[in-house]
């Protein structure tokens, strides 16, 4: 089997769109792929203006003109559309992301559920439904839809558990120098960003090596 980790934010559009493209590259090969998923904190102490669309943000606080943004949010529709994702970034609202990776940890952690599937699902509500995540019904609901649910979600709700894991993976990701996501980080160090063309990705993972 080959392994590979991966680090994302569920906050990130190319992360969505990197995630479809190494589900393709993990298809072309004749290996199985073991992609273990971490997390990376765009904010890591949470948004400056949670709860508002990105589009206002992008104009009020990232000084960009209403023609740039447009350019760039096109841009992002068309790459995504190209790996099968609908992603209305306009609407996308801007939420602290740390409970969200504490829940994907705890779904990770749960044999009954699929991981793939839930990142999947967490990226969907955000960039494609523009569910706030930064509400605890909203995660309450995605973690459900996971059967995910009782005390432990109340405790990575809550940070009680599986927030020592989150802040472990921007830690390493911080020794690795890893600055942007999404990126994909062999056993041996190399590293590929997760937007890479589709065949480069395929062959870095066919150079991954096996992993026990």
């Amino acid at each position: 089997m080959i392994g590979v980790d991966m680090w994302a934010d569920v906050r990130c559009p190319w992360c969505w769109i990197g995630m479809r493209r190494l589900q393709r590259a993990r298809g072309a090969l004749p290996e199985q792929v073991r992609v273990r998923r971490r997390s990376f904190l765009l904010e890591p102490e949470g948004p400056v203006s949670p709860g508002r669309a990105t589009a206002h943000v992008a104009r009020s606080e990232w000084g960009m003109t209403a023609e740039q943004w447009e350019s760039k949010s096109r841009h992002i529709r068309s790459v995504g559309r190209a790996e099968g994702v609908e992603i209305n970034l306009d609407g996308a609202v801007m939420f602290d992301s740390r409970r969200i990776h504490r829940l994907l940890k705890l779904a990770e952690a749960t044999d009954s559920v699929d991981t793939d599937a839930a990142w999947d699902s967490a990226f969907a509500a955000h960039f494609g439904h523009n569910r706030n995540l930064g509400e605890a019904e909203t995660l309450r609901e995605l973690a459900t839809s996971w059967s995910v649910d009782g005390v432990g979600l109340e405790h990575a709700l809550a940070g009680a558990s599986f927030a020592d894991e989150v802040i472990g993976d921007q830690e390493d990701a911080r020794r690795l120098a890893i600055s942007s996501v999404p990126t994909i980080v062999a056993a041996d160090g190399r590293q590929i960003s997760g937007m890479a063309p589709l065949d480069e990705l395929t062959d870095f993972l066919a150079a991954a090596g096996v992993v026990s």
